[in-house]
């Protein structure tokens, strides 16, 4: 099957630290590929064209003003940004429409309903040719919001042979807004297991890992602060920070205030087989997220066999009450976030263990697109 991915986030090298959406992208294209499928990109140039992608997947990038400024940067209310965003929408669908008119697309999965599904959209009316879309989480918390691309939104939903949503409530809120089924299909890595990491649990000490931004929203100032009562109270641990961004310098600040410099480690931004040899070097991941739906670094975690501390926002805590992969804290809360990392040491060492293994294949990438396959196999339209 000639399958065409259209996508606003794909990263065009092979080592692109700020692409973690479209690191998701390319690993979905590459399973879809592993299956026997010819599988085509259609996403932005960045103005360097595509260095690297996977075997089986080509990429198409096609032209555009913005080059790399990210697509979410544009403002409809700002008449350069919308004129931009116009020109892109035209770029993108003729992509696409060129694509098919070189060999026939048997089918779109657009990545996301704005603005892919406007281009799959627009070849479905040409051509006939059926489109599936996965939403990701803007294109319904933002873009659907907009009064002047609502009814777009919902449109592009409800012309297409499948939908799906990445998380629970997202799924929710796109159904409100399309008034259509769509179904739960969570996005995540290919995870690749690091042999040199060290998967048990150290004696006599807790090991703590944070991925993220380092943003007010992924709440590494309510970290900090629960590391500090969590030693204060005699507890035995250590924590591993990865991330940069806005808060770095008041972060490294926040830690040498707190005096916790012996026992909190502060990197920068990783890739990849850096982030996830840190997660298996590790004996939980926590998220302390004040807004989240579901991170790709929480899949990663529990493909690497990890339990996860997380805040109960987004789907975060109702996923982990329902299949017990670890623990669910307040937002915004350290005293709440503090005391699970001390249940967390006290706990047996296998008693995530099960839950992890189980929500774990919930996530695994090759499982999702064999689940797509078959989806489009038995239901084109």
């Amino acid at each position: 099957m000639r399958i065409a991915i259209v996508t606003s986030s794909y990263p065009l090298k092979e080592i692109d630290g700020a692409a973690a959406a479209g690191l998701f992208v390319r690993d979905f294209a590459k399973a879809l590929a592993d299956e026997g499928h010819d599988v085509h990109v259609v996403t932005q140039d960045k103005g360097e064209g595509c260095s690297y992608s996977p075997k089986g997947v080509t990429v198409h990038p096609f032209r555009w003003s913005g080059k790399q400024r990210p697509l979410s940067s544009l403002k409809p209310t700002n008449p350069r940004d919308a004129w931009i965003a116009f020109r892109y929408m035209k770029a993108g669908t003729r992509a696409l429409l060129d694509l098919h008119a070189e060999s026939p697309i048997d089918h779109v999965l657009a990545m996301w309903a704005v603005p892919g599904g406007v281009f799959a959209q627009a070849l479905h009316k040409h051509e006939g040719v059926p489109y599936s879309v996965w939403c990701l989480g803007s294109d319904i918390w933002t873009y659907g919001k907009l009064p002047v691309l609502k009814s777009v939104v919902a449109n592009v939903l409800k012309g297409a042979a499948h939908r799906y949503a990445d998380g629970l409530i997202l799924r929710d809120d796109a159904v409100a807004l399309s008034g259509t089924d769509i179904s739960f299909m969570p996005s995540s890595r290919a995870v690749a297991r690091a042999t040199d990491a060290p998967t048990e649990r150290a004696p006599g000490m807790v090991r703590f890992q944070f991925v993220g931004r380092y943003d007010h929203v992924k709440g590494v100032d309510v970290l900090l602060h629960a590391m500090r009562d969590y030693l204060d109270e005699g507890h035995s641990g250590t924590l591993n920070m990865l991330g940069g961004g806005a808060m770095d310098d008041e972060v490294r600040a926040l830690a040498k205030e707190l005096d916790l410099l012996d026992h909190v480690t502060i990197g920068g931004y990783a890739d990849g087989e850096a982030v996830w040899a840190a997660i298996l070097a590790a004996d939980a991941l926590v998220i302390p997220s004040r807004n989240e739906s579901i991170p790709l670094v929480m899949s990663d975690a529990l493909q690497l066999g990890k339990p996860v501390i997380v805040s109960d926002v987004g789907d975060m805590g109702d996923l982990i009450r329902e299949t017990p992969a670890g623990l669910v804290v307040e937002p915004g809360d350290a005293y709440s976030l503090f005391a699970a990392l001390a249940e967390f040491e006290a706990s047996p060492k296998d008693r995530f263990d099960e839950a992890v293994t189980q929500l774990a294949e919930k996530f695994n990438i090759r499982s999702t697109a064999k689940r797509f396959l078959a989806d489009i196999a038995g239901g084109q339209r």
